[in-house]
């Protein structure tokens, strides 16, 4: 084989590696962003599951009255089962990604879709859970059996209350719905928010 031959056969190589889409092997190691993303859903499993047992078994350890456990488990069984909706959503994605084989942008790109695809379902769990979870919040911590009448939560969940009280009952139910929404947001922005970016950056630099 001549020199000529051997420059071409190398031009050629040259040519072919330059068409292949760039790789970047995600399989490898505990602490870049894929296995994170999904380490952290994983742990949320696990958490969502635990909450579940505590709050539905709660009122077993403290003696409710009956109109407030009424209340507390009609609730909390509606937020229960949009939980269990969004925990299937989380398994379904981990179930999706498991498999970074090939790990091209094109593979990020889905990764980074799919992630923020199931985020999105979180905060519209969140915006409904916010709005129920107030009420019992509020059967559980008001009137009980051992520790008196506190609030006579039976004439507020009736509405039989002045003008005044009336408003008041709203901007206090509104306020504690934000504080449990912007909690909630936070925490999956401190959960997933700095890998999805970090994925983002790796995408802007194979880009370049």
């Amino acid at each position: 084989m001549n020199f000529e031959e051997i420059k071409k056969e190398m031009n050629e190589e040259v040519d072919q590696e330059a068409t292949k889409a760039p790789t970047i092997d995600l399989n490898r190691g505990k602490n870049n962003p894929v296995e994170m993303i999904r380490s952290n859903m994983r742990k949320e499993i696990v958490t969502q599951l635990v909450c579940i047992v505590i709050f539905m078994t709660y009122p077993l350890v403290i003696d409710m009255l009956p109109l407030n456990e009424a209340v507390y488990y009609i609730f909390m069984f509606i937020t229960s089962l949009m939980t269990i909706g969004y925990i299937i959503k989380l398994g379904l994605f981990l179930n999706k990604t498991r498999n970074f084989a090939t790990n091209t942008k094109d593979a990020i790109r889905t990764f980074i879709f799919e992630a923020k695809l199931t985020l999105e379902v979180y905060k519209s769990f969140i915006i409904a859970g916010s709005l129920l979870l107030p009420l019992p919040v509020f059967a559980l911590l008001s009137d009980n059996k051992s520790a008196g009448k506190v609030v006579d939560f039976e004439r507020w969940f009736l509405l039989d209350i002045s003008s005044a009280e009336l408003i008041f009952l709203i901007i206090g139910y509104l306020i504690l719905a934000v504080i449990i929404y912007f909690i909630t947001v936070g925490w999956a922005k401190l959960m997933y928010g700095k890998y999805l970016r970090n994925l983002e950056g790796l995408i802007e630099d194979l880009d370049a």
